[in-house]
Order: C-alpha cells, then structure tokens, then sequence
C-alpha cells in the first residue's frame, strides 16, 4: 500500500516554500572573523553562495516531485507509525535486507544503493543476485517524525516490520552510523530471523581488557581519540544539550544547512571540495526535508538517548557479520576490534569513500553487500 503524503511528514505547500525563501534572503549573518575558509568552522562564502541559490533558483517542486514518486509504504506498530521505502526485487529467490542510514541524512541516501541491490540488471549486474530492499525512516528523523517514547528500542520496530507486517521470517540487514548501531542491537535480539548484518561502522567492545589490546588496536583508540577532539563538538553537544542547539536550527535555515553542510565536507570523501561528492541541489534537497518536516530537533534525540542510557547497548553479535571500512569514515576499526563483538565473516577495506558511503560510492558499497549475502 502506497502512503498518502501526509502519512511520511512531508506536507509543503506554497506559503511554505515562500517562508523558507523570504527566511534565507532575510539571514542575518555574523560578523566577519579573520580566519577564512574550514578552519573555524563551516566556509562563510560557500554556506552564502549556497544560501543564495536555496532562496533563489533551487528547484524544490523538481525534488519534491522525485520524493513523492518513491515507493513509500508505511505501517503501524505499537501506535508508532513507521515510513518506509520498498523495492520489490527483480527475480525471485534472494534473501530481503533492511537498510538504515545515519545522521545528518535520511532514507534518501539509500536509494540508489537500494535500486542496484533490489534491481542489479540496471547497473549491469546479475538479475539472479537481486534481492527485495525495505528502507525505514529512522523515527525522529525526516519521513517519520513521530518519535516514540524514550524507552522504545528502533530494533524492534524494525523485526515488527519485516516479520509481522512484512511476513520476513529471515531478512539481513545493513547499516552505517546510527544505522550501525541499530542493525548490531537487531542482530544480536534477533538471532533467529537476522540471517547476517553488513555494517560500515561496529560497537565498541563492553567489556575491555586492557592488557589484550594490541598495537594495531591501540593506535585505532589513538585515531578515534583524535577525530573526538576535533570533529566530535556536535556529538557531545547532541548527547548532552540538545534542546539547547534545537531551536536555533529549527528556526533559521542558513544555520541549518551550516550544521549539515560541514559535516559532509568533514566526514565525506571529497578532499576538501565538497561539490566534488554532493551537488548543491543534493544538498539542499537534504536541508529542505529536514526544514519542511522540522526534524533537526527530533533527529538529535538518538545521540540524546543512547548517552543517557536509554539505548540498549550492544554486547556480542552472534550472527555473520560483514565490515566495510571507508578510508574517510570517521573510523576504520581493525578487524581484530570488531572480532571482539561479532562474528566476523568478511572485511573489506575500501579503496575510496567517506561516511556517506551510500551516496559517494554505491557501486562498491553494492558489491560488497551483494557478496556478503551470497554467502548466508
């Protein structure tokens, strides 16, 4: 069953559209700093040249048009209502998957990647290989809004969808980010169903024995210790303060695409052009779904929740388990490190790529997927 829009939180209209334009031409800007470029920040000149086209000439009805055309379905669990995308496979026999994305991006960033696991023929490969895709809207992020209570766990709204609403008595699942975490918590809940998970980033291990730590590891530690010292500020804001940063970005659009404009030039593969990975039009679709469905703040509450303890951790995946490693990701775990929490059947360093990897390098992300469920 096809939704109605409103059932996926994207109700745009003119007055809407206007608001967002007059909002963006009317940005008080702040006061020029000395420094230039990425150093402090997100680069003032291109966040205003970006601003310029968002308020003047971005083509919202275009995007908007491409949104509604997907294959929206949703369903009702427990009075949480969950959007998601579905794409029927090709040819008969493969095992489904579930894909989940992170942050700051939405089940936009997975299409394509969906579209050549569920269809291959497309992209030249082997009808044989396909399989049926389902892509939920994380909720509290754009397309599922409605967040439900804090002790509500997203893993099991996804095993209710994909085996009593969706009739999947065994499924994969892959995730990246967030989406990580998500698939490791449905994978070790659910054992029985979750035939294997493919994961582009892994749980730290919950119990650690210093003295095992090899050298290998110990300067993957010194890596991610590094990156939490320059890149981690939005993290510990999320986590900590939240509704503080919340209204801010919920009422001017030019600080909203400032938050998620620097995080896809920092964390992307892109060294350091970012429209060399992500067009303007890309970009400014993602900031006008998180602006028209008002979901910036609502997006925050996982990184909220899961510090304050409200998140089930992850402990030992018993399930196969595939790692992809992007080189600019913001982490490459050895194997070894993520030995230490799954059961690991396929690892595989990537020759390119970021942490929008589904979006900046589908083909590879596609194949790997791909060879991983070959073998469950």
């Amino acid at each position: 069953m096809s939704v109605v829009p409103d059932v996926f939180g994207l109700h745009v209209t003119d007055t809407d559209v206007d608001d967002l334009r007059r909002r963006l031409r009317d940005t008080r800007w702040p006061l020029s700093w000395p420094s230039t470029g990425w150093e402090a920040g997100t680069d003032q000149a291109e966040l205003r040249r970006l601003v310029a086209y968002w308020a003047d000439g971005f083509d919202w009805a275009a995007q908007d048009r491409w949104i509604r055309a997907l294959p929206w379905n949703s369903a009702t669990i427990d009075g949480t209502t969950v959007s998601y995308l579905r794409f029927d496979a090709e040819a008969p026999g493969g095992i489904p998957i579930v894909l989940t994305n992170g942050w700051p991006s939405t089940v936009l960033e997975l299409v394509t990647l969906a579209q050549r696991l569920a269809t291959p023929s497309l992209s030249g490969g082997r009808p044989e290989t396909a399989v049926t895709v389902i892509v939920p809207a994380i909720p509290g992020l754009p397309f599922s809004p409605q967040r439900p209570s804090l002790h509500e766990q997203t893993h099991e709204l996804w095993h209710r969808l994909m085996k009593d609403h969706l009739g999947f008595e065994r499924y994969a699942a892959h995730g990246g980010d967030l989406g990580a975490g998500i698939t490791s918590r449905l994978a070790e809940a659910h054992p029985e169903a979750v035939a294997g998970i493919h994961l582009l980033a892994v749980a730290g291990p919950a119990d650690l024995d210093q003295a095992t730590i090899s050298d290998e590891e110990q300067e993957h530690l010194q890596r991610v210790d590094a990156w939490t010292a320059a890149e981690g500020a939005y993290q510990h804001q999320q986590q900590t303060r939240p509704l503080t940063l919340a209204p801010a970005l919920s009422d001017s659009p030019a600080g909203l695409l400032s938050w998620i404009l620097e995080k896809h030039r920092a964390w992307s593969d892109c060294a350091g052009d970012v429209s060399t990975r992500f067009s303007d039009d890309y970009l400014l679709t993602l900031a006008s779904v998180y602006w028209f469905t008002n979901s910036i703040a609502t997006s925050f509450r996982p990184y909220y929740e899961f510090a304050a303890g409200y998140t089930a951790r992850v402990h030992q995946v018993a399930v196969p388990t595939a790692v992809a490693v992007f080189p600019r990701d913001l982490a490459q775990p050895p194997r070894s490190w993520a030995e230490r929490s799954y059961n690991v059947t396929q690892y595989t360093t990537m020759p390119r790529g970021g942490h929008f990897a589904p979006h900046e390098e589908p083909e590879l992300l596609a194949a790997d997927i791909n060879a991983f469920l070959q073998t469950l």
